[in-house]
């Protein structure tokens, strides 16, 4: 009898043993968590921008987010809501205050942030680009997102419609008054009407630095689409020639 009532007590024992291991306590979840920073990958030129991430249980009332960066040991930025920051490796502080059961608390986490500068765009990138210089339908030129793709860098613009050309043009015509620039206008003016026959209703001009402002692209686009490109650093190398419009716009340069 001893043994089976030894025997009992030592299963229920491992029986019980079982069912803890089986189930243990769940751990209490924290009223905020600031999350993990990741690297940031910038183009050539610009900043990252950096703002408090946080996840937050319920009933919890975020009162107050804010970011202190340092680098090598000095303080950048000090209590910021959102900081931009160029390439390079930072020491972020994270400070959260927030309401919690009727109390009011605070959560920090410091970790380190590499901001990493986009590869420069090269010659060999600027090469790449594809074009459509008559906007003909049997040639589909890149678009603006793939031109600041291949040249790594957003580049800066201006948009207008073809009527809103031509009148600056007929302008321009009336305030010079010469034969030499009244022909260069005209020529514009009647490419920019092809363009008109052919759908095109708007016309955009971009300027694109890279590799530290040793190469500057400009580029010319109808509907989106990339009419032609050129640079004017030292390498004089141009691809298919630009649309009569950038022409005439320089000329009244």
């Amino acid at each position: 009898m001893r043994r089976t009532l030894l025997g009992l007590v030592t299963a229920l024992a491992l029986a019980a043993g079982s069912a803890l291991v089986a189930a243990p306590a769940e751990a209490a979840q924290k009223p905020v968590t600031i999350k993990k920073i990741t690297t940031r990958s910038i183009d050539w030129y610009g900043t990252a921008l950096v703002k408090p991430s946080v996840k937050k249980a319920k009933k919890v009332k975020v009162l107050k987010k804010t970011l202190t960066v340092r680098q090598g040991g000095k303080v950048v930025r000090r209590n910021r809501t959102a900081v931009k920051l160029a390439p390079g490796t930072y020491r972020v502080s994270t400070r959260v205050v927030y309401r919690f059961k009727g109390k009011k608390r605070v959560a920090t986490r410091a970790q380190t942030l590499l901001v990493r500068q986009g590869r420069c765009a090269t010659l060999r990138d600027f090469r790449t680009l594809k074009s459509d210089p008559t906007f003909s339908p049997d040639v589909v030129g890149d678009s603006v997102a793939a031109v600041s793709a291949k040249l790594r860098t957003s580049g800066t613009g201006e948009r207008y419609t073809p009527e809103e050309l031509i009148a600056l043009l007929e302008l321009f015509k009336l305030a010079i008054d010469e034969p030499e620039f009244d022909a260069l206008a005209d020529q514009a003016i009647a490419e920019v009407k092809a363009l008109q026959e052919q759908g095109v209703t708007e016309l955009e001009d971009r300027e694109y630095r890279a590799c530290g402002g040793k190469i500057t692209v400009f580029a010319s686009f109808a509907n989106g689409e990339l009419m032609g490109a050129e640079d004017d650093s030292d390498l004089s190398f141009t691809v298919p020639s630009r649309v009569a419009v950038d022409r005439a716009m320089a000329a009244l340069r």
